[in-house]
């Protein structure tokens, strides 16, 4: 068996920096605790993972301080670094901002998206239509399919929306494994890739509306059906979308959406959300 070489003892072997050390062990925990692999709660001793990742103290330091920043884990007296809980209302209101955020920027980069980019979202939905796909490749699959359009906005939106994307990223996670779930989504994606083809940034913006706000009533309904909603319906107020009733959403119903002023939704049903001839557009 050839020994293993030592860093350093060759003048052609340089010894990784301590950048890169950071860099790999961020997003080695920030995957671990994205998957679910680390729960909410859950202490993360850093004697412990020094041992266990091979890396010293200092860069595992300032790889938990990248970790604080995104809110993904948090310093508790007496406990040291835990993985941070998921609070509903953090949920309820990072999909409050993509509404107001991404719908509203379709229209406007809609001429900056190249057939190259409806055929990286086609590559990413077929991925997402195989029903051998797991739960974990899934959301990295839909990640994919939205990052599209998200590489199109402003750098300064994209910060913005990655920033909420990570609030919503390990609860979206358990709930894409529900086959129900999995199905809207596919179903809801088809339709907005559609639009994008076409050029039509009105039933883009109408789809995405839906989209982000199917998708938010199912994750926090699937934890909570008593969650009392807030900045979500003030958001709706604002963009023009009512919303009939939350009580048949808790009563396992889906609840009818419709919009007020320009819209080109078309007629949609999902487990949550249901758009109806009769209902679409809703009255001013």
């Amino acid at each position: 068996m050839v020994a293993a070489k030592q860093v350093g003892s060759d003048p052609g072997v340089s010894a990784p920096r301590r950048g890169d050390t950071v860099d790999r062990t961020y997003c080695l925990l920030r995957e671990r605790i994205l998957s679910g692999t680390y729960r909410p709660g859950v202490n993360l001793s850093q004697v412990r993972l020094a041992e266990e990742l091979a890396v010293s103290r200092t860069p595992l330091r300032e790889a938990l301080r990248r970790l604080e920043a995104e809110n993904l884990v948090v310093n508790q007296a007496n406990r040291g670094v835990v993985v941070a809980p998921i609070r509903l209302r953090d949920v309820e209101d990072s999909y409050s901002a993509r509404l107001l955020v991404e719908p509203a920027l379709i229209s406007a980069v809609l001429n900056e998206v190249t057939d190259a980019d409806a055929d990286a979202m086609a590559a990413a939905l077929a991925d997402m239509e195989d029903s051998r796909i797991s739960p974990r490749d899934f959301q990295l699959a839909h990640w994919r399919y939205h990052r599209v359009i998200l590489d199109r906005f402003p750098n300064g939106m994209q910060d913005v929306i990655e920033s909420h994307l990570t609030v919503i990223d390990r609860h979206q996670r358990m709930y894409f494994e529900r086959p129900a779930a999995v199905g809207d989504i596919t179903a809801t994606d088809t339709l907005f890739l559609d639009a994008i083809r076409n050029r039509d940034g009105l039933r883009a913006r109408s789809v995405l509306e839906f989209h982000l706000l199917d998708t938010a009533l199912g994750m926090i309904m699937s934890i909570d059906t008593d969650h009392e909603f807030d900045s979500l319906t003030t958001t709706l107020k604002g963009m023009g979308i009512t919303l009939d009733d939350f009580d048949r959403l808790r009563a396992g119903e889906s609840a009818r959406i419709g919009w007020r002023g320009d819209s080109d939704a078309p007629v949609l049903a999902t487990t949550n959300l249901v758009t109806t001839a009769d209902y679409l557009p809703a009255a001013s």
